[in-house]
């Protein structure tokens, strides 16, 4: 039976193929570990600061505006006398309050 057998590579090209394969091997250890401590070092979560600058977003200004129009609105209705204008105050009154201290009321509820 006819075997074809495949020249082997010389010693030095194998040796240099292990040297290679140890310099791979060893970055990438080094690169998990940099990444691990990296991990380790960070305080809280990346998305804090913009989850942060949203939440005073909202519960200030915006809401304080949106209350502010709310108010404006719901004084008309009252004062000039449509029906359902009571109910729709306290529905601002409760709103406006809830929006403006909405950060108090998470903290009330579940204590975050």
């Amino acid at each position: 039976m006819n075997t074809i057998s495949l020249p082997t590579p010389p010693r030095r090209l194998a040796s240099r193929r292990w040297l290679r394969q140890v310099r791979q091997s060893v970055a990438l250890f080094a690169l998990f570990i940099t990444f691990q401590s990296l991990a380790l070092a960070q305080s809280g979560s990346p998305f804090d600061t913009g989850f942060t600058a949203i939440q005073t977003l909202f519960t200030g200004t915006v809401a304080k505006v949106a209350s502010l129009i709310a108010i404006v609105i719901g004084g008309y209705q009252f004062a000039h006398g449509e029906p359902g204008a009571k109910r729709a105050l306290a529905g601002i009154v409760a709103g406006t309050g809830i929006a403006v201290l909405a950060t108090n009321v998470l903290s009330w509820l579940w204590g975050m």
